[in-house]
């Protein structure tokens, strides 16, 4: 889907500043004008708070976008099976848009240990790695599957646990 990220991001701020079903209403007929405005045609925004949960969905004729933020988000019904995960983790987000997948995870282990750990496990689970980088800052992680492609990044979060982002593209 041809959604500019600014856009995406402009939706996602109205949304984080959006506090109860009149405001939610109010960020989503600006955000319809904001991406219509700019995509050149109509656009559906539906956002909800719920349960210490946020979810924002954008469908254009193009495709839709969905993102899932807050407490223990679950992960998709269809994450697939073959990506391994941290022993132990909590979502914090997940986006999808069209074929591809973006989690944000939380765990408690150390970041070397979680990026070793995933970079074992990947492997284990046919991924061919294509990219392999660690730094104090944190280190990335590429795969390849079949017609997939998975980039990891890990690293310390501000109360010393690991933050692994995940995306998965269907090529």
């Amino acid at each position: 889907m041809p959604l500019k990220p600014l856009i995406c991001a402009a939706v996602f701020a109205l949304a984080l500043g959006a506090c109860g079903r009149a405001a939610d209403e109010a960020a989503e007929a600006a955000a319809e004008r904001a991406i219509a405005a700019e995509a050149g045609g109509d656009a559906d925004v539906d956002i909800e708070s719920q349960d210490g949960q946020q979810s924002i969905t954008v469908g254009t004729a193009d495709g839709q976008l969905r993102h899932v933020s807050g407490d223990n988000v679950a992960l998709p019904a269809d994450f697939p099976t073959d990506i391994a995960l941290p022993a132990d983790y909590t979502v914090l987000s997940v986006m999808t848009m069209g074929p591809s997948l973006s989690v944000v995870l939380r765990s408690p282990g150390d970041p070397t240990d979680v990026y070793a750990k995933l970079r074992a496990d990947q492997a284990s689970q046919g991924w061919k790695e294509l990219l392999s980088m660690e730094s104090s800052e944190g280190s990335v992680l590429g795969f390849e599957k079949g017609k997939r492609g998975l980039l990891l990044n890990v690293a310390k979060d501000a109360d010393g646990q690991s933050t692994v982002s995940m995306s998965l593209d269907e090529r």
